[in-house]
């Protein structure tokens, strides 16, 4: 964006219509869904580096991406109205709502707003000394800027904090709470007392646990309360395919649900056909099961975990299964190794053209199935002469055949179908 200075335009033009002239521009320039995206990425990048708990929780950062958005839009629309009436977009209740659930103080709500402020003071700072070429018109931008943006900011705050100390109060009436801040203690290793716990979730911490996380994205801020109904729906339909005998659930957001499924026995997951029970738009991903509180515990880490790898990955049409994607997550943690890996082991075979990933999905498949050309050649749908030939292709682009000691090649494998094949410099 490039905005220069109105005052050519006659000296007749009041200079506070010049400012409103320039603001009406730069407005108009920063609502385009490119500019606007990266201006939200901008804000939420300086509050995520100073505010742990948001940088530490996924759920948060959605509901906070989606009330930077909100919040920028009708800021950008207001900033060239004269009225001193702030209304709030839902998605900023929403976050306020999600810090208050999760047992969070409202401090964190404060700290938002306070980075969120200081971010905009130097984007305003930086705005009106890089794009107004007038000595004269530059102070005059920059203090509407300000006034407008400090009083939007501290405005939003105080009927926010209301917000958060609304559904505090009404969490912390009822068996919500308590579920809420025990789950919390569990997550982070503070209660034990295996017993204890479950008499205040009134849920089996000893028996085996399957944790479930499921989120549904680009739903509008009206629907929140559908959605956490539609989710908890879902959540039943997974635990009676499973034959689950009780189950616990918890909002992580406003469209976000952390799930618990109780059962008897370990369940083998991939035997169970889940995928007909999810419907459009919303994504599971789902821990090993594990027993007892550590179990619980674990299992709740491991679909976390399973969720962070899915967004690197296409929708799937079926839960996310940790186990499935265990390997990724161990190397995920050492990611520039994990780039020289893949770079070494599939050098020839790296490139991003629609051959070599062909060439790649076709020996991952491969190996899968422990080199059998023919189960390749019914899990691709191809004849199973296909699979030799591109195998043959794909060990002559290796430079080598495919020798026994693969477990490098297939670890190269699994990390480029998650994250895409090496870029040389």
């Amino acid at each position: 964006m490039y905005f220069e200075s109105k005052s050519e335009r006659g000296a007749n033009v009041s200079a506070d219509d010049m400012v409103m002239a320039w603001l009406r521009e730069f407005a108009a320039e920063a609502l385009v869904p490119g500019t606007l995206d990266g201006l939200v990425a901008r804000f939420d990048a300086a509050i995520v580096a100073e505010v742990p708990e948001v940088s530490a929780d996924r759920e948060l950062r959605r509901d906070l991406d989606a009330s930077t958005r909100g919040q920028g839009r009708a800021l950008l629309i207001w900033l060239t109205d004269d009225s001193a009436e702030v209304d709030l977009p839902l998605a900023a209740h929403d976050l306020a709502r999600t810090i208050a659930r999760r047992g969070l103080h409202l401090r964190v709500l404060m700290q938002i707003y306070r980075v969120g402020q200081k971010a905009l003071l130097r984007f305003a700072a930086e705005t009106a000394s890089e794009r107004i070429t007038d000595p004269v018109l530059e102070p005059k931008v920059l203090i509407r800027l300000l006034e407008r943006a400090n009083h939007w900011l501290n405005v939003s705050l105080e009927i926010l904090t209301d917000t958060y100390s609304e559904e505090r109060e009404r969490g912390l009436s009822g068996a919500f709470a308590r579920q809420a801040e025990t789950v919390q203690a569990i997550i982070r290793g503070e209660i034990v007392d295996a017993a204890a716990a479950s008499n205040r979730l009134n849920y089996p911490l000893i028996r085996h646990n399957t944790a479930l996380v499921l989120w549904f994205d680009n739903v509008p801020s009206e629907q929140t309360e559908d959605v956490i109904g539609v989710l908890n729906s879902v959540v039943r339909a997974v635990a009676a395919t499973i034959g689950a005998r009780q189950l616990l659930t918890l909002p992580s957001g406003s469209r976000g649900l952390w799930a618990w499924l109780s059962m008897d026995v370990e369940s083998d997951l991939a035997a169970v056909d889940i995928g007909a029970d999810i419907p459009a738009g919303i994504s599971i991903a789902m821990g090993n099961p594990g027993k007892g509180i550590r179990g619980f515990r674990q299992s709740h880490t491991e679909a976390v975990s399973a969720q962070h790898i899915s967004e690197h990955q296409e929708v799937a049409a079926r839960p996310i299964l940790y186990a499935d994607v265990e390997i990724i997550h161990l190397l995920d943690g050492h990611p520039d190794a994990a780039r020289a890996l893949v770079s070494r082991e599939l050098r020839g075979l790296d490139g991003t053209d629609a051959a070599s990933t062909q060439l790649r999905r076709t020996l991952r498949t491969y190996l899968n199935v422990n080199r059998s050309p023919d189960a390749a050649a019914r899990a691709l749908g191809v004849h199973k002469n296909t699979v030799r030939y591109r195998i043959q292709r794909a060990e002559e682009m290796l430079g080598h055949p495919i020798g026994a000691n693969r477990l490098k090649l297939e670890l190269a494998l699994e990390y480029a179908d998650t994250y895409g094949p090496a870029i040389h410099e």
